[in-house]
């Protein structure tokens, strides 16, 4: 047990290690606290408004959500990664120790924290109930979570067993992705579909003109969630069982799911293991002549990016992530049928593509992500411009692809018209300039001396720095777009106006940087 504990604490502070900066580490806090506040808040709100058994059922499904999104995060990092078999494939530890270390400690920080935001659930729970039914249901909220954690990470199991089968790995990290938001939101979608007509009378009905009305329309959509869940076949079997014939039920189902779990990963840890270390062990040949070809940087960015599993998988993020919301947007517009919105449908589509297409870790980190790399771009006849210019396409290129995705399913909706190419056009011109003014302070102070990849973006203040390069650019775009909107110039003008203004911007700043004398070599000089 003392070795277990060993090794579960090599996991804890080799993934969870704290950042360096004081000012990241401030910053985390106050999300934390800004997180927990909220949280809190929305669960004050539904004691007020709900009853007695929706606000403790609401209390378990924000509870699960909350774990599940910080399991999606953190555990699948831990859990599946395989940075560790370099240091632990040659000592005399079983894979099945190694897997179950990595499942505990992979599993702490998601459970400590819904249990912290929990704590004042309890001190309600004490005012609803009795101590007795207050303690059963913090227990059955701690087994819930517990069991969308396993569930979760068995599912993947299931898929991490057969990933030999893919022979490139971003398409493994993409599937995997794909399966967890397919999960996340399968049950929100089932709940949308055989609920539309009574989600739609309430929204028909929405008063929000004084608070009274508003809490009327919260309180009878809960009512509809709260009922439609009841009345599932397997939460009635459950509900009718005995208390302690369902927590032993459950505690069951964990036992079984944990062991599954530990033997299918470990079953293949070394086999995965070797596999991993040979593709990083592969050697990259580039062409002939070092600055001929930006082919050559290009490839140099894909080498970097596909060195480390979590660069993979920000990159899948940075693609899927925006189309992801695309779809609940199109769906919430569908269904909260408001003048404003309906009218501006396309303005805030457009914006909310841009940000989120634009605020992502690959653009504002190209050269911490480096690090070993690093030494080579400065010792070997590399060509900074075309370094440069390799990281802008390669960033470039996963926010065009996921604007254009973005823009068919919008596109496949019906919103097809002159305005919405218009959008398209402002939007990929503002992705390119964006994406030519983040990296500007990585590439002066990048950060390389990290022993972790998540350390190069989560621990890294360039990530934020960065935004203050192009972000003001984007919010002037966007409110001086708001305010020929506001003055009823029509919508096509507006967008046609904006058009050419991005435009020169565009041109500007690819003159500055690439055919003006100050250009990058003058930049890495500075």
């Amino acid at each position: 047990m003392k070795d277990n504990m060993q090794l579960i604490k090599f996991f804890l502070t080799s993934f969870y290690a704290k950042p360096k900066q004081p000012v990241i580490q401030v910053l985390l806090i106050i999300a934390f606290i800004y997180v927990a506040v909220q949280y809190f808040v929305l669960t004050f709100i539904i004691y007020f408004i709900a009853t007695p058994e929706e606000y403790l059922f609401y209390n378990v499904l924000l509870s699960n959500g909350v774990t599940y999104l910080l399991i999606s995060y953190f555990a699948i990092s831990v859990v599946f990664s395989q940075s560790d078999f370099a240091i632990l494939a040659h000592l005399p530890i079983s894979a099945k120790r190694v897997v179950m270390s990595k499942i505990i400690s992979g599993v702490t920080l998601p459970i400590m924290a819904v249990s912290i935001l929990s704590i004042p659930t309890f001190f309600i729970f004490l005012i609803e109930f009795k101590l007795g039914v207050a303690l059963k249901s913090l227990a059955f909220l701690l087994v819930m979570n517990v069991l969308i954690v396993l569930f979760l990470l068995f599912v993947l199991s299931i898929l991490n067993h057969f990933r030999s089968v893919f022979t490139n790995t971003s398409v493994y990290l993409l599937v995997r992705m794909t399966l967890i938001v397919g999960i996340g939101i399968s049950p929100i979608l089932y709940f949308l579909i055989k609920n539309h007509h009574a989600i739609s009378t309430v929204l028909v009905k929405l008063d929000v003109s004084t608070i009274s009305s508003l809490s009327a329309s919260i309180s009878d959509f809960l009512e509809i969630g709260y009922r439609f869940v009841m009345q599932q076949s397997l939460v009635e079997t459950l509900l009718s069982l005995n208390t302690a014939i369902s927590f032993i039920f459950l505690f069951a189902l964990c036992y079984l799911l944990f062991k599954a779990i530990i033997k299918m990963i470990a079953s293949k840890y070394y086999e995965h293991g070797l596999l991993v270390s040979r593709v990083e062990k592969t050697t990259k040949v580039w062409g002939r002549d070092i600055q001929s070809s930006l082919v050559n940087y290009l490839q140099r960015e894909y080498w970097i990016i596909q060195s480390e599993p979590y660069f993979k998988m920000q990159a899948i993020l940075g693609i899927i992530l925006t189309p992801i919301c695309t779809i609940i947007f199109l769906v919430q517009s569908s269904i909260l049928k408001v003048e404003w919105i309906v009218n501006n449908e396309s303005f805030l589509f457009a914006y909310m593509v841009l940000l989120l297409s634009c605020m992502n870790n690959i653009s504002g980190t190209p050269y911490s992500r480096e690090g070993k790399y690093y030494a080579s771009s400065m010792t070997l006849p590399f060509d900074p411009q075309k370094i440069y210019l390799a990281k802008v396409v390669t960033s470039l290129s996963i926010g065009t692809i996921s604007v254009v995705i973005s823009y068919i399913i919008y596109m496949l909706f019906g919103r097809v018209d002159f305005i919405t190419g218009l959008h398209l056009l402002i939007t990929l011109l503002l992705v390119i300039t964006y994406n030519l003014l983040s990296p500007l302070y990585d590439r002066k102070h990048p950060l390389l001396e990290w022993s972790n990849p998540s350390e190069a973006i989560k621990s890294n203040p360039t990530v934020l720095i960065s935004l203050l390069y192009g972000l003001p650019l984007l919010i002037i775009v966007g409110l001086l777009h708001f305010s020929l909107l506001a003055i009823n110039i029509s919508p096509a003008m507006t967008a046609l106006i904006i058009l050419v203004i991005v435009t020169l911007c565009t041109i500007t700043v690819i003159y500055k940087m690439f055919f003006e004398g100050k250009n990058l070599k003058g930049y890495v000089n500075n």
